[in-house]
């Protein structure tokens, strides 16, 4: 079946909410923050909040929005849109106010991820389910879309960019110390690499007891492996999700059950290390921009909270945590100073702001439900 690719266009007229001046002060920071809005799933929106003039604007590409995502320039959002036909990725641009639509070989697309350029976006798009989700990467400049990581790659989910290929040139240097899949050619996959670049994402395995698991592969555009078995715990019995690449490229962080809950770990050039190490469930880890610090959800307190650790000596210090109420969802400033969060502190899922350095926290919306928040990049 012939491919057609294409590029659809609309200028929407903005729409501005001007908000209560009182939840803001000059103190606080400036910039701009997006997140979804509405009564439930279905009438999801994205806002896009703007901290200096304290306006928003509502983004209005088909409904049944997906977490907003910022490219790395700071320059677009992507996010899914449900249209006729199924579900789509949408580029909204900032400069324009102009909407593109991708055009998909599958009607399900869903998880859009962006490439450190900001040229490429990589997303999931399958047409039966959970066993057939396939890594797709659209190419903005010339509208075309391709599916990575060859014939044998599995089922994947959340595919994330290598922003630099530092720890991958670290596993490289000891190629004939790990194990790759049969029919792996790492040469190949670093010439790939350095070309058009390395995902990261959960593929979804049948187990020996027949049932799902999953464990985390790094693919390019033809070739796809599982991490080596001598850099990651024993896999076949534990389950690994949520990559997040450091800033900078060198290390990476994830979610794993091998202690019995969930837990946090870090993977560098020194090997694999459990960083949140508690007996509590611990999840959604977070780098700062600055690739500093890690910030996550934890049950450790009895409710869900988000607390902060330092990768490299796994010390962890409480953010946002209460006996009251539960905080979940952060995402740092671009300076790493400050985080804003999903917090049910009114009874509700709203937002709030907090310096990481101070125990105050500041209302940021007061208005139905307010989730998933993604704070946008300097721009250059």
């Amino acid at each position: 079946m012939k491919r057609v690719f294409a590029t659809v266009f609309f200028i929407m007229f903005p729409f501005y909410l001007t908000l209560s001046p009182n939840l803001f002060s000059e103190e606080n920071p400036k910039g701009y923050i997006a997140y979804l809005f509405g009564s439930d799933v279905d009438t999801f929106r994205i806002h896009i909040l703007d901290l200096g003039t304290k306006t928003e604007k509502e983004l209005t590409a088909g409904t049944h929005h997906g977490s907003p995502v910022w490219s790395p320039d700071g320059m677009k959002i992507a996010f899914s849109a449900k249209m006729d036909g199924g579900l789509f990725i949408v580029i909204w641009d900032s400069t324009t106010d102009e909407y593109t639509i991708l055009k998909h070989q599958y009607s399900w697309n869903d998880n859009p991820a962006w490439s450190a350029d900001s040229k490429r976006i990589s997303y999931i798009s399958c047409e039966k389910g959970l066993t057939d989700q396939k890594v797709a990467v659209y190419e903005l400049q010339n509208g075309k879309e391709e599916f990575w990581g060859g014939e044998k790659v599995p089922s994947v989910i959340n595919p994330v960019w290598f922003p630099k290929l530092d720890i991958l040139n670290a596993m490289s240097a000891t190629v004939s110390q790990v194990t790759y899949t049969e029919g792996f050619d790492i040469n190949k996959f670093f010439e790939e690499g350095y070309s058009t670049g390395v995902l990261i994402g959960v593929a979804v395995f049948p187990s020996a007891e027949k049932r799902l698991t999953t464990e985390l592969v790094i693919f390019s555009k033809t070739q796809a492996t599982p991490l080596p078995k001598e850099l990651m715990l024993e896999s076949a019995r534990f389950e690994e999700l949520n990559p997040q690449v450091s800033p900078k490229g060198s290390s990476l962080v994830f979610e794993t059950n091998e202690s019995g809950d969930r837990e946090v770990y870090y993977l560098g050039r020194r090997g694999i290390s459990n960083i949140s190490n508690h007996h509590s469930a611990d999840w959604n880890p977070v780098w700062s921009p600055n690739g500093e610090w890690v910030a996550f959800e934890s049950f450790r307190h009895g409710r869900r909270g988000i607390y902060r650790v330092f990768p490299e000596t796994a010390r962890v210090f409480p953010l946002v945590v209460s006996a009251d109420y539960d905080a979940w969802s952060p995402t740092w400033s671009p300076d790493s100073q400050w985080i804003c969060f999903v917090s049910n502190i009114s009874g509700k899922p709203q937002l709030y702001l907090k310096n990481i350095e101070e125990d105050k926290i500041l209302p940021l919306i007061d208005k139905s439900i307010c989730v998933a928040p993604c704070w946008r990049p300097i721009t250059k």
